[in-house]
């Protein structure tokens, strides 16, 4: 068992796989429909740091998930970067909810937009949040079932070398027995020889 083999036993659940995807897309469909929204403000002129702050989270969700689609099914780190991608759309959230949701008086660099535009660009940025809180913790259990994967092959190449050590040195005793065997055997009948050779000499003798 590995690392890679543990998420591989997850994901060949035809229902955790159709999550995965389902989540992926909803979170880039949601990304671009918020990314539009703050980008057409930019164009017309509004240049505040909440909107140039808004299209760097867009872009990093962007190349989050093309590298997610690249590095197919690995989870070693995923659920760090997720993490992060969700505190920043959390981040994004908060500027703009009160901002134009608290019902406070504009300040000069968030006004002369379209209201509503942004209004929808708010609740856009919770529902990214909570997709990608989603996919963090289910990244983090991906990786949770790759690391018990990874350490229940160690444990198991740990038996098999002590399995073989222990079988070689049962080996070696066995055949440091049987010489030993052997040498007493050896001893025994060159003890018998004298005695032998001293019996013929006594019958010559005699």
């Amino acid at each position: 068992s590995t690392f890679q083999s543990g998420v591989y036993a997850r994901l060949d659940n035809p229902l955790i796989s159709l999550f995965r995807f389902g989540i992926r897309v909803l979170q880039l469909v949601f990304a671009v429909a918020s990314g539009t929204c703050y980008a057409i403000e930019l164009s017309e002129g509004h240049r505040g740091s909440a909107f140039i702050y808004s299209q760097v989270v867009f872009g990093l969700t962007f190349i989050t998930l093309v590298i997610d689609a690249v590095t197919l099914r690995s989870y070693r780190l995923t659920f760090l970067v997720e993490s992060t991608i969700c505190i920043l759309w959390l981040a994004l959230f908060g500027v703009f909810c009160n901002t134009y949701l608290s019902g406070q008086q504009l300040e000069t660099e968030y006004q002369g937009v379209n209201i509503g535009r942004m209004k929808a660009a708010v609740w856009l940025d919770m529902i990214k949040f909570w997709l990608w809180l989603a996919s963090a913790l289910f990244s983090t259990v991906m990786c949770c079932s790759g690391v018990k994967s990874a350490i229940k092959g160690n444990m198991q190449r740990w038996r098999m070398r002590q399995s073989r050590a222990n079988t070689r040195a049962d080996g070696s005793e066995m055949e440091e027995g049987i010489f030993r065997d052997t040498s007493r055997a050896r001893g025994r009948r060159s003890e018998r020889l004298p005695l032998y050779e001293e019996i013929v000499a006594a019958a010559r003798a005699g």
